[in-house]
């Protein structure tokens, strides 16, 4: 009988993979033969047989033999470590990591127990792998890392360098800034690959928000408004020195010149009621006017007819007067402006009010950009000249 025990040791451990030497073939086992001390006949009728249905290759029959026995013995370490071992047997290996999980929290320094969580891990790593379940077999291994003593801590994690290898690969093959993120989040020590992870995404960012060259576009959009004002200063100037050159034109000396002036004002306030009414009524309402500022000129209006005969004037003071339309044109650059105040990353531009829609652009920090509408939570704004569209609210404060 002890040379057949012996050989079915043998034969277990080839099969399950351990190897190494003992001092004894009760170590080498992959299970506990002795049943824990002071235990009822009836539990210790059901250990052995338990245990005899293991060895004898029935794990079914065993496992539900072994969690009769756990019943009465919640406690025993020994009977956790034998249903892992019924259940490894069975092919069930989650249950039975659980299993010998629970059998290493009761006794946590046997060795025994530790080499079957650590087979069961690694078995378990081997159909992961097989199944491209990369991430799952990397933590199964960093469990067995950690039992593991030092000497051997390195083999293990070659391996699981080696699965965030093939994780890697498969990044590359979606290649989307996202995956990239995600990589470099769960491995940022991966030797090989985090370096040109971090290179990825550089790239990357600005091919969705191109921060090169807004900011600067920006910085002409934010000087464009200062510079309207002095525009429509220039285009009043033009329209000032435009109301001298009849001064200019006119050889006559400066009195008449003074007539000129005062006609035009008045021809300006009511261009068309000149035409409809009489020049009588005309005299006599520009006589009240004249008489209580320039008492002198009362006398002047008479001279109006040579100006009626200076038809093309008002046109051409029309004519003048067209830059100031102009003037209404500027007015009306945007009445509201915001500022972005994000912290760090610019703020995306989108095509529609859409977490969802198309980014357009980005806006970095700082930058200020007129709005052409808002509805509650976005902001209609002109990101490039020319071109519209949509930033969230909380991210932008509107300025005075």
């Amino acid at each position: 009988m002890n040379y057949k025990s012996i050989l079915h040791i043998i034969l277990m451990i080839l099969m399950v993979g351990v190897g190494g030497c003992a001092t004894g073939s009760g170590s080498m086992n992959p299970y506990f033969e002795i049943p824990p001390d002071r235990l009822l006949k009836t539990e210790q009728e059901l250990y052995n047989s338990a245990l005899d249905k293991l060895k004898n290759n029935y794990p079914e029959e065993s496992v539900a033999l072994w969690k009769r026995f756990l019943e009465h013995n919640p406690r025993s370490f020994r009977g956790y470590n034998n249903l892992g071992m019924a259940l490894y047997s069975n092919d069930q290996l989650e249950p039975s990591i659980d299993a010998f999980e629970t059998a290493l929290s009761l006794e946590p320094f046997d060795l025994k127990i530790k080499d079957n969580l650590k087979r069961a891990l690694r078995f378990q790593v081997t159909i992961l792998r097989e199944n491209k379940k990369y991430e799952t077999a990397i933590e199964h291994l960093e469990r067995v890392k950690k039992l593991t003593d030092e000497p051997k801590k390195e083999a293990v994690a070659l391996e699981i360098e080696t699965l965030q290898d093939l994780i890697y690969e498969q990044v590359k093959r979606v290649n989307t800034l996202e995956d990239y993120e995600a990589f470099l989040v769960k491995y940022p020590d991966n030797p090989k690959n985090s370096d040109e992870a971090r290179r990825k995404i550089a790239a990357m960012k600005p091919q969705e928000a191109p921060m090169g060259t807004f900011p600067e576009m920006q910085g002409e959009m934010q000087s464009a408004p200062g510079q309207r004002p002095t525009q429509s200063q220039q285009e009043s100037f033009v329209a000032e020195s435009f109301v001298v050159e009849p001064v200019e034109a006119m050889p006559t000396p400066s009195q008449p010149v003074r007539k000129e002036t005062i006609e035009i004002v008045a021809e300006t306030k009511v261009p068309e009621k000149v035409e409809d009414m009489p020049a009588e009524t005309v005299e006599e309402k520009q006589e009240p006017e004249v008489k209580e500022t320039v008492p002198t000129a009362m006398k002047r209006p008479k001279l109006a007819e040579p100006v009626r005969d200076r038809v093309p004037d008002p046109s051409a003071e029309m004519k003048r007067e067209k830059p100031t339309p102009s003037v209404p044109a500027v007015k009306p650059a945007p009445q509201k402006r915001v500022r972005i105040v994000t912290r760090k990353t610019p703020l995306r531009v989108r095509e529609s009010p859409n977490n969802k829609s198309k980014v357009v652009s980005a806006l970095s920090k700082d930058t200020v950009v007129p709005v052409l509408q808002e509805t509650k939570d976005w902001f209609q704004v002109e990101y490039e000249k020319g071109k519209k569209g949509w930033i969230v609210k909380k991210y932008s404060k509107q300025l005075p």
